[in-house]
């Protein structure tokens, strides 16, 4: 996905980048690194409360951090509002490239596909004929795409990803059997949207199962059958969301949820790791625990 740069910039065009001013030395500024592994020539950010030694920090290193950390440094330091932030936006904007487009050999793409241009698609993928795919994105190694699929421009989709499954829905017959229920709704998928590694999203029985623009989902995830995810959500690792669950724009799963069916998870609410949602959640709060409770509001 991304190569690392080298450039020889200086710890004055990083501030000038980010509108703020260099305190300190000016020098050559080779790589970012995270703070407990910072070297001379290097750069990184110091969060609010961060435990570490301020003497451990080599002169020649650029720090971005708060106004309230500044005392403590005795090097080169940038203030910023929001280190974190800041720092990634320095890091994308001069130490990184993305590797070249290509759609691999190996790759199936049936005829009826429509790739967009820009379009990469990695080793023994397998792209399906109502397949639309958006300009700038990305797809990884062993990807399957199948049934009405739509994805945004600019989306990353990574390896071992399933798009367009059948949903796991059965009904019992008279004979005691269970009949499975087809799936023959669509799979939308907004802009700029990222989708982790060995994550299967279902397509909706009926109706859609909708990705919204800005979306993160984390590795090892299941998105149930007519699920909707609005925008800016953050998914993260090993959530299982069963069918028709909505979450709002916003909301951010911790490590480990599991959402039962029919829930609709709040606007801007937090649940936290290794909940189990039996029961819509308001928005602005956070919920714990199994079941999931309410422990306080969010702002």
């Amino acid at each position: 996905m991304f190569k690392l740069k080298k450039p020889e910039i200086y710890a004055s065009e990083i501030a000038e980048f980010i509108n703020s001013n260099l305190n300190g030395p000016d020098f050559i500024i080779r790589e970012p690194a995270f703070i407990r592994h910072i070297k001379e020539n290097m750069f990184s950010f110091l969060s609010e409360g961060e435990d570490i030694n301020m003497m451990d920090i080599p002169t020649h290193a650029l720090i971005i951090c708060t106004s309230s950390i500044e005392t403590g440094l005795h090097g080169s330091f940038i203030i910023s509002k929001n280190p974190k932030l800041d720092f990634i936006r320095v890091v994308n904007e001069f130490y990184i490239e993305i590797e070249s487009y290509k759609i691999s050999k190996s790759a199936i793409i049936h005829p009826g596909a429509i790739i967009a241009p820009n379009v990469s698609i990695g080793e023994h993928c397998v792209i399906g004929s109502d397949t639309v795919i958006g300009d700038n994105t990305q797809i990884l190694n062993n990807v399957v795409i199948g049934g009405r699929v739509e994805i945004g421009n600019n989306c990353l989709i990574k390896d071992n990803s399933t798009i367009g499954s059948e949903g796991y829905d059965f009904v019992i017959d008279e004979d005691g059997f269970p009949i499975h229920y087809p799936h023959i709704g669509k799979i939308f998928i907004g802009n700029n949207v990222w989708i982790g590694s060995n994550t299967a999203i279902e397509s909706a029985a009926i109706n859609d199962t909708l990705i919204m623009d800005h979306v993160k989902i984390d590795d090892l995830v299941q998105i149930g059958s007519g699920c909707i995810i609005e925008n800016g959500c953050m998914i993260t690792a090993g959530n299982i969301l069963s069918r028709n669950v909505i979450v709002k724009q916003d909301a951010w799963l911790a490590p480990n949820v599991t959402i039962i069916e029919n829930i609709i998870v709040g606007k801007n609410s937090f649940v936290g790791a290794g909940s189990v949602v039996i029961k819509d959640v308001a928005d602005s709060i956070i919920v714990v625990g199994n079941p999931a409770r309410f422990l306080r509001n969010k702002n």
